[in-house]
């Protein structure tokens, strides 16, 4: 066994089983994220490079052309990162152009390439070979290593766009992923030129340590997701406050304070008139106790009004039905059901607090069939 296959023979199964396990606990962390999917097809498309350590014909000359698709799912990976989609445009271009070069950019040359242009003197003669010729075995070569720099030039230059324009939070996640992915994608670029056994096995190194990279941005991305919207959350119980604090001064203002004011006034009136016109006390007293019973009737109702006792009782068409009654203009009530969490500020609020300690809430609310919550807050222990 010479020192490729040798090297190759180490760091293989451990480049793609560490692709593999880690991409299958990334699809596990994050399963919204195509990520940790893309990682194991890496780990599997990794594998199909060692049938280049055959000695059967067939399999030397599948493994030259198929062996690269690694290559082409790497660099899906990098672009795709974090999600695991890619955009349309120009993204998906590059990631088109790095298949058809890391796979069949290879044919021309195996038509005139033997094991020695191959950089492989003990290695089968490829199924396509018509007939050696060294020179144009060369420049054939030399064309992928041209098309292997240009390909990493202008995913360098866009990759370099995306993170100037991406927010200073999201960059933490992204600039390990970046750098890793930029150093393993020019190491395979060097050893492809032939530039020696150094570039080779630091590239199988770099590759093997590459899916912890792209893991710790992956749950470091969930992590800033997370206090996103745990801020947007806090900010929108904050704001819900503010809200019902403004009512229920608005409520205390045109109610029940302007009754106060006018009792205020009533009880000095009649105080005055104790000494003036004794005879018309009775009838200010009497007006200034049915003052004080309105008063405390529309406080009853701005406290029921804060948390009905009926909502809790009967539900909210109930509670409806019972607002409306009281309502002082003619009011026609259609209630068909249903709550949804989206829309209804209640349930949204509930949702920001069971956010806020990393839960989650779900409602169940078809029709006229009442309403179901599901609610699961994780505890250690």
């Amino acid at each position: 066994m010479d020192e490729e296959s040798a090297r190759r023979a180490i760091f293989g199964p451990a480049v793609g089983w560490s692709f593999v396990g880690t991409g299958l606990y990334a699809a596990r962390r994050r399963p919204e994220s195509r990520t940790g999917e893309l990682m194991v097809l890496f780990g599997f498309a990794w594998f199909v490079s060692v049938l280049g350590l055959s000695d059967s014909r067939w399999l030397y000359s599948i493994a030259l052309i198929a062996g690269g698709l690694w290559g082409g799912v790497f660099l899906q990976l990098v672009m795709a990162f974090p999600s695991g989609r890619l955009a349309p445009g120009w993204d998906r271009r590059l990631v088109i152009a790095g298949y058809a070069i890391f796979t069949v950019a290879t044919l021309p040359a195996m038509l005139v390439a033997g094991p020695e242009e191959l950089d492989c003197d003990e290695c089968p003669a490829n199924v396509l070979l018509i007939g050696r010729d060294p020179g144009m075995a060369n420049i054939a070569l030399g064309t992928i290593a041209v098309l292997y720099a240009v390909l990493f030039v202008i995913v360098l230059v866009r990759l370099a766009l995306r993170w100037r324009r991406t927010p200073p939070l999201e960059r933490l996640q992204l600039t390990p992923v970046y750098a890793s992915g930029l150093l393993t994608f020019l190491l395979v670029t060097t050893a492809q030129a032939g530039a020696g056994d150094g570039p080779r096995w630091a590239a199988l190194i770099v590759t093997a340590l590459l899916p912890f990279a792209f893991l710790g941005g992956l749950l470091r991305s969930h992590v800033a997701r997370l206090d996103a919207e745990l801020r947007a959350s806090r900010l929108r119980i904050v704001e819900a406050g503010d809200t019902e604090r403004r009512r229920l001064e608005r409520n205390l203002h045109d109610g029940a304070q302007a009754r106060l004011v006018g009792l205020a006034m009533l009880l000095g009136h009649a105080r005055r008139s104790a000494h003036a016109d004794p005879a018309a006390v009775p009838e200010l007293l009497d007006r200034s106790l049915a003052e004080l019973r309105t008063t405390l009737s529309e406080l009853r109702e701005l406290a029921r009004g804060i948390h009905p006792a009926i909502l809790s009782e009967k539900g909210l068409d109930a509670a409806l039905y019972a607002l409306a009654s009281r309502a002082p203009v003619p009011v026609t009530l259609d209630s068909d059901g249903g709550a949804d969490a989206a829309n209804g500020s209640g349930l949204r609020g509930l949702a920001d607090r069971i956010a806020a300690l990393d839960g989650t809430l779900s409602v169940e609310s078809p029709p006229g069939r009442g309403t179901r919550l599901h609610v699961e807050i994780p505890c250690e222990g």
